[in-house]
């Protein structure tokens, strides 16, 4: 992909992005709270991740990011042990704020050419959320290794 996008282009993506992951995560979610088909969840949720790390590259890449962008927040555990449920419930939180990180997103590209100052806020609002959606996809991904391993113990 050597096409050069423009600030706005890349923008764009990244709200292309921030609802792809969305989809995924949401359909992730289907498959694990259903109980059942833990490696078609898995599949889904590893496409999102790839969708999430696209978004935040794209961002990045528009330069709408400041060094200065906050920590991601870590999830509280879920204390119930490794369940498809608990899987279920993060990324179903990973795709509501994926939905809205584009929100913010797309926001940002409808202002781009009045101010620049509101694209950078909403961008950096897209960002925290996409670092917080991102935490939320790996704690799933930490209930799918368990739940994994126990199937085969």
């Amino acid at each position: 992909m050597s096409t050069k996008h423009s600030k706005k282009g890349h923008l764009e993506a990244a709200a292309s992005h921030h609802e792809q992951a969305a989809r995924y995560h949401r359909a992730a979610s289907r498959l694990f709270e259903g109980g059942h088909d833990f490696a078609h969840a898995a599949h889904e949720a590893l496409i999102a991740h790839g969708h999430t790390l696209h978004a935040i590259d794209q961002a990045h890449d528009a330069g709408a990011h400041s060094t200065s962008a906050p920590p991601p927040v870590t999830p509280a555990p879920t204390g119930a042990g490794a369940t498809s449920e608990a899987a279920a419930k993060h990324h179903a939180a990973a795709a509501e704020l994926h939905d809205q990180a584009a929100q913010h997103m797309r926001h940002a590209v409808k202002l781009f050419d009045q101010d620049r100052s509101a694209v950078g806020h909403d961008a950096q609002l897209a960002l925290s959320l996409a670092l917080r959606a991102l935490s939320h996809g790996n704690e799933a991904a930490r209930l799918f290794v368990k739940l994994a391993a126990g199937e085969t113990s």
